[in-house]
C-alpha cells in the first residue's frame, strides 16, 4: 500500500516509469512483430539461397567433370592403340588386336570414373571393347542400342554425354556415353569411338553437396531434356508424372532463366522445387524440399521470439523502475526544498503531485516578475531619451541653454552642448514606387537597424545620437570638432558606407539629407525643416542619394516651369518618324531639364510630357493603326506612384516602345490584305479543279509571279501546296462527317486525278483514304 500511495503522489515519477515502458514495449512489439510475421518469409528465403548455391556447386563440378571428360575422350580418340582398331580389316594381325584390346581394358578398370571403352568398326561392323565385363558379352542389349544410334537416321551427339541402359529397360541410365567419330556431324558407315562414364561419381557427389545444405533436400536429380530422370535411384522415379510435367513447364517458360523456384502440392505434401540449368546436354538439376519442415522451422524461430520478447519486457520493466527513481532523486529534493520556501507568497500552489508542472510554474513566475521590471525600465528610459532628442532637433529656438545642458547631463547625451552641429535625416525607399505603412514590423525593423548601424559606424569618430521620428524619418544628430569641407565630405563617404550595408545585408535602401555645419543648437530646427525639403529631391538624384544644400541650390533658385519648345517639337518629330535614338536622346535632354526644376513642378512637367506624347499618338492614329498600352488613367497613376523621375522615364519609354510594337508599314497591311484575299478565293473554289496560281492572278487582276512570291513570302508556302492542303482538309472533313465513295470525294474537292489525290493524303496523314475512314469509324 505505501509504494501505491508514493506512486499516486508523484506524477513525474509516474510518467518516467510509464513513458520508459511504453518506449521500451513499443520498440520490443516492433521489432518482434517484425521476425514473428516475417519468420516464414526469411526461412524461405534463407532456404531458397542455400539451394540455389548447392544447386550452383554441383553444376560446377558438373561442368568441371565434363570438361576432363571431353579431353579425355579426345586424347584416347588419338591414341595410337585406339586408330588401329578403328580402321582394321577383316584380315588385320589378331594376335596385335588383342594386345591393344588388352592395353584398353586395363586403362578402363585402373580409371575409376570410367565404365568401359567401345570401339566401333564401321568395316567390319564390329564392337571392340574393353572395360567393366557387362560389356563382355556381344548380345548385350547395349551393343543393340548403339547400332540402332549408328544405323539410324537421328543425329549421334558428339563429345556430350548421353545415359544409356545396358539392360533392355532403356529408360534406365546406367552409364553415360560420349561419342567420338572424325566428321562434324555423324554419317552413317563411319567408325565410332564409345567412352562409358560411370554415373555415380556424380551421383554421390550431388549426395555430399545436398548434405552440406542449410536444410538438406529431400531429393536432388537431373532431368534430360526429353523428360528423363536421371537419378541414383533408379527403380523409383523421385516424381509422378504430373510433377514432371510441371516441372519441365516451368522451366520451359523462361528458357533465358538459369534458375527459379516454385511450390507444387505432390498429394496433399506440398513441396519447394529448384531448378538450375546446367548448360551441359539440356540437362536441369532439380532439388525437392518439403514445405512443411521449413514452416516447422519458421514456428520455432515464433515461439523463441515470443518468449524472448516477454523475457527481456520483464527485464526491461525491473530496469525501468530503478533507472526512473535513480533520475527522479534530484527533482524530488528540489521540490521539496522549494516548497519550504515559498510560503504564503502569492503565486502558483503545489498541485496534488506533478513537481515538474509545479516548478515550471514557480520559474515562470519569477522570470515573469524580472523581466516586466526590466522591461519597463528600459521602455521609461527610452521614451524619455528620445524625446529629450527630438526636442532638440525640432524645438531647439524655444529650449534655453540651462535646459540643453541639464538633458545632455540626465540622459547621458553623446553630443557636445557647444556646436558646431551636422544633422542628416534619413528616409526608406519606397520600393517600385509602393508606399508602405509606416507601422509595418518589417519597416520598423529597418529603422531600427539603419538608425542603430549609424550610431554604431558613426560613434567611433564622432559624439552622435540617433532617434526615429515622424513619416519614416530618422534623424542623427553629430557633433562635431569643425565644420570644415572635408569634415563635412567624410560624413557623406560614412553614410554612403551605411547605405551600402543595409542595401547588402536587408535587400533595402534609403536616401539621407546633410545638412551645412550648425554653429549653435538653436539652429537645429530651421536645419531640420530644409534637410526633410532636401529629402522630396530623391525624385531626381534616385534612391540610395546622399543630398547636400549645394545640390538642389540651382533647383531652388529656379524659376521657368515650362517645357522648351524646341525640344517639344523634336520629341514629337521622333515619335512621328520612327527614330528610336532620336526619341531616347530628347527624352534624356527633356528629364535632365525637368531634374533642374523646383519639386514643386517635377511631376508636373512628367505630366506635360505624357500629354504632348498621347497627342502625337493622335496624329499617327490618323493614318496607321495604333493602341495605346494601358488606359490613360491607369498610366497617369503608375506616374503618380513613381518614386524617381528615372522610373517615370522608362514607363514614357514603354509607352513608344508599345506604340511601335503595333504600328505596321502600309506596304506589310497591303501584303496581308492581298493573302487574305487569296485564302478566300481558295476556300471558296477549292472543289474546282481549275483552280491555281493562274486563275487566281486572273480573278485579282494581278500578274501569277508576284502573287506566287507574295503568298510564299507571307506564309513559307506556295499557291500550290496551300490549295492541296485545303483540298485535303475538305477530304478529311468528308470523310469523317460523309457517306461519300472515294470517287465521288475526289470530284467534290476538285483533284484532277485519283493517283494524285491518293499520293498527297498518304504523304499527309501516313494512310489511305480508305483505311483513315476505317480507323475512324472503330475509334468512335
Amino acid at each position: 500500500m505505501n509504494i501505491l500511495r508514493m506512486y499516486r503522489s508523484k506524477k513525474y515519477l509516474r510518467r518516467l516509469v510509464l513513458s520508459f515502458s511504453v518506449l521500451v514495449l513499443m520498440l520490443l512489439v516492433v521489432f518482434s512483430g517484425t521476425l514473428y510475421f516475417n519468420a516464414e518469409k526469411i526461412i524461405l528465403t534463407m532456404q531458397r539461397e542455400a539451394n540455389t548455391k548447392v544447386l550452383s556447386q554441383i553444376k560446377f563440378n558438373m561442368t568441371y567433370l565434363n570438361d576432363v571428360i571431353q579431353r579425355l575422350a579426345m586424347s584416347l580418340y588419338y591414341d595410337n592403340d585406339i586408330i588401329p582398331l578403328m580402321t582394321a580389316s577383316e584380315d588385320s594381325d589378331i594376335f596385335d588386336t588383342l594386345t591393344k584390346r588388352s592395353r584398353i581394358d586395363k586403362f578402363a578398370d585402373y580409371t575409376p570414373f570410367i565404365h568401359s571403352i567401345m570401339i566401333y568398326n564401321a568395316k567390319t561392323d564390329r564392337f571392340i571393347w574393353g572395360g567393366d565385363p557387362a560389356v563382355q558379352e556381344r548380345d548385350a542389349p547395349i551393343y543393340g542400342a548403339l547400332r540402332a544410334l549408328f544405323k539410324g537416321t537421328g543425329p549421334l551427339p558428339k563429345l556430350q554425354m548421353m545415359p544409356m541402359s545396358l539392360s533392355a529397360d532403356r529408360s534406365r541410365a546406367d552409364v553415360f556415353s560420349i561419342f567420338n567419330y572424325d566428321a562434324f556431324e555423324y554419317r552413317q558407315g563411319e567408325s565410332v569411338f564409345v567412352l562409358n562414364i560411370r554415373p555415380q561419381w556424380l551421383f554421390d557427389n550431388m549426395k555430399v553437396m545436398n548434405q552440406l545444405a542449410w536444410q538438406e533436400n529431400e531429393n536432388v536429380f537431373i532431368l534430360a531434356d526429353d523428360g528423363r530422370i536421371l537419378s541414383s535411384d533408379p527403380v523409383a522415379p523421385p516424381m509422378d508424372a504430373a510433377f514432371k510435367k510441371a516441372i519441365l513447364t516451368h522451366v520451359h517458360r523462361q528458357p533465358a532463366a538459369d534458375t527459379g523456384t516454385f511450390n507444387y502440392s505432390l498429394g496433399s505434401k506440398p513441396k519447394i522445387v529448384n531448378y538450375l540449368n546446367t548448360g551441359i546436354n539440356g540437362w536441369t538439376l532439380i532439388s525437392i524440399q518439403s514445405y512443411e519442415t521449413l514452416v516447422s522451422k519458421a514456428d520455432s524461430l515464433k515461439t523463441t521470439s515470443i518468449v524472448l520478447t516477454a523475457v527481456f519486457l520483464l527485464l526491461a520493466l525491473l530496469a525501468t523502475l530503478g533507472l526512473s527513481h535513480r533520475l527522479y532523486r534530484p527533482l524530488g529534493k528540489l521540490v521539496s526544498f522549494v516548497r519550504q520556501d515559498s510560503g504564503d507568497e502569492p503565486g502558483p500552489k503545489p498541485p496534488d503531485g506533478d513537481e515538474l508542472s509545479y516548478m515550471t510554474g514557480i520559474y515562470q513566475e519569477t522570470r515573469n516578475r524580472l523581466l516586466l521590471a526590466r522591461s519597463e525600465q528600459l521602455t521609461s528610459r527610452h521614451i524619455v531619451r528620445s524625446y529629450s532628442i527630438r526636442t532638440i532637433i525640432t524645438d531647439s529656438a524655444a529650449l534655453p541653454r540651462k535646459d540643453l545642458i541639464e538633458l545632455i547631463q540626465a540622459q547621458k547625451l553623446r553630443m557636445e552642448a557647444e556646436g558646431p552641429y551636422l544633422l542628416c535625416v534619413m528616409k526608406l525607399d519606397e520600393p517600385d514606387g509602393a508606399f508602405g505603412r509606416e507601422d509595418d514590423p518589417d519597416r520598423r525593423l529597418l529603422r531600427f537597424a539603419i538608425a542603430n548601424i549609424a550610431q554604431e559606424l558613426l560613434a567611433r569618430t564622432h559624439a552622435i545620437e540617433t532617434v526615429e521620428l515622424k513619416h519614416d524619418h530618422m534623424a542623427a544628430l553629430i557633433s562635431l570638432p569643425d565644420a570644415s569641407d572635408a569634415a563635412l565630405d567624410r560624413i557623406r563617404q560614412e553614410i554612403a558606407g551605411i547605405q551600402a550595408i543595409i542595401a547588402t545585408m536587408y535587400r533595402a535602401t534609403f536616401s539621407a539629407a546633410l545638412s551645412e555645419g550648425i554653429p549653435e543648437y538653436r539652429l537645429l530646427h530651421g536645419h531640420y525643416a530644409a534637410c526633410l525639403q532636401q529629402l522630396r529631391y530623391t525624385l531626381a538624384f534616385g534612391r540610395q542619394a546622399v543630398i547636400t544644400p549645394s545640390m538642389i541650390r540651382a533647383n531652388l533658385s529656379g524659376a521657368e516651369a515650362a517645357l522648351p519648345p524646341e525640344l517639344e517639337k523634336k520629341l514629337i518629330e521622333s515619335m512621328k518618324s520612327n527614330q528610336d535614338d532620336s526619341f531616347e536622346k530628347t527624352l534624356d535632354t527633356i528629364f535632365a531639364f525637368i531634374a533642374s526644376l523646383n519639386y514643386e513642378y517635377m511631376v508636373y512637367m512628367v505630366l506635360h510630357v505624357l500629354i504632348v506624347m498621347r497627342q502625337a499618338i493622335k496624329e499617327i492614329k490618323a493614318s496607321r493603326i495604333v493602341s495605346l498600352p494601358g488606359e490613360r488613367g491607369d498610366i497617369n497613376r503608375k506616374i503618380l506612384d513613381c518614386a524617381t523621375l528615372a522610373d517615370m522615364k522608362r514607363i514614357l519609354l514603354d509607352v513608344y516602345r508599345g506604340m511601335n510594337e503595333s504600328k505596321r508599314s502600309p506596304e506589310e497591311e497591303r501584303s496581308e490584305i492581298l493573302v487574305d484575299a487569296i485564302k478566300d478565293i481558295i476556300g471558296q473554289n477549292h472543289a474546282d479543279a481549275n483552280l491555281g496560281l493562274q486563275m487566281i492572278a486572273d480573278m485579282m487582276k494581278l500578274s501569277p509571279d508576284y502573287i506566287g512570291r507574295l503568298f510564299k513570302k507571307q506564309l513559307g508556302l506556295s499557291v500550290a501546296e496551300y490549295i492541296n492542303d485545303a483540298r485535303l482538309r475538305q477530304a478529311v472533313h468528308y470523310l469523317e462527317h460523309g457517306d461519300y465513295t472515294i470517287n465521288d470525294l475526289i470530284e467534290r474537292i476538285g483533284f484532277g486525278t485519283r493517283s494524285n489525290f491518293f499520293r498527297l493524303f498518304k504523304n499527309k496523314y501516313g494512310t489511305t483514304p480508305k483505311e483513315y475512314r476505317i480507323k475512324r469509324n472503330l475509334l468512335e
